[in-house]
């Protein structure tokens, strides 16, 4: 014997709530039921609380290594190293046929 499933709610009935996401190809809401407790469907991003990630454990996590003190930082001792690097270059300390550092140079403020 096959047990019948729960039917699902209908937005018509009234007794559910109807997404609040906006649908981009008709221009209308979206026509799903709202997901339990949620104000959208979970086309358009209800998740349940637990397990949306927080903290150091979310990707975009600002962790203050880069920080404006920390790229200035960075950014001088780049420079402090290519003025090196060329101060070497012109008192012929290192073969004129070996290549310089690579990548791009920093702008001398």
């Amino acid at each position: 014997m096959v047990k019948s499933a729960m039917p699902l709610p209908n937005i018509l009935s009234g007794k559910t709530t109807r997404c609040k996401a906006k649908c981009k190809a008709r221009g209308d809401r979206c026509r799903n039921p709202a997901a339990y407790g949620m104000t959208v469907c979970r086309y358009h991003g209800a998740r349940k609380p637990e397990t949306i990630r927080k903290g150091a454990s979310h990707p975009q996590y600002r962790h203050g290594r880069e920080t404006y003190e920390a790229k200035a930082a960075q950014h001088t001792m780049s420079v402090f190293f290519h003025e090196v690097e060329e101060l070497m270059f012109s008192l012929n300390m290192i073969v004129a046929g070996s290549p310089r550092t690579r990548g791009r140079k920093p702008k001398v403020d």
